[in-house]
């Protein structure tokens, strides 16, 4: 079993507990960047699809070693299994815990 086996809502929500949820703009010469996870911050662009990319950058930071591939199929997968009133109760949880911040140079 990977440890994407193990990653559930439940623990993306315990990780979003930690708070450093950022929203910024993520401006890029060479791609466009819905989020980024950088030491204990998860920087989110408000112009992408929230939820998901909330969910892929909180998979970086709960299971650092898990690779870019697997994280995005994982996200896709929570993010598709959500109810109406999950999606509504992670949107009510990420506009109480994220912050605004400046935009962070991607490169």
């Amino acid at each position: 079993m990977t440890v994407a086996d193990h990653a559930t809502l439940d623990d993306l929500w315990q990780e979003m507990s930690k708070g450093k949820v950022i929203e910024c703009s993520l401006p890029s010469k060479t791609m466009h960047v819905y989020g980024i996870q950088m030491g204990d911050g998860v920087y989110i662009d408000p112009r992408s699809a929230i939820l998901e990319t909330l969910l892929h950058e909180l998979a970086h930071r709960r299971h650092p070693k898990m690779g870019e591939r697997a994280v995005t199929t994982l996200a896709k997968r929570l993010a598709r299994g959500m109810s109406e009133q999950d999606k509504r109760r992670w949107w009510r949880r990420y506009q109480r815990t994220r912050r605004k911040g400046r935009p962070v140079e991607v490169e």
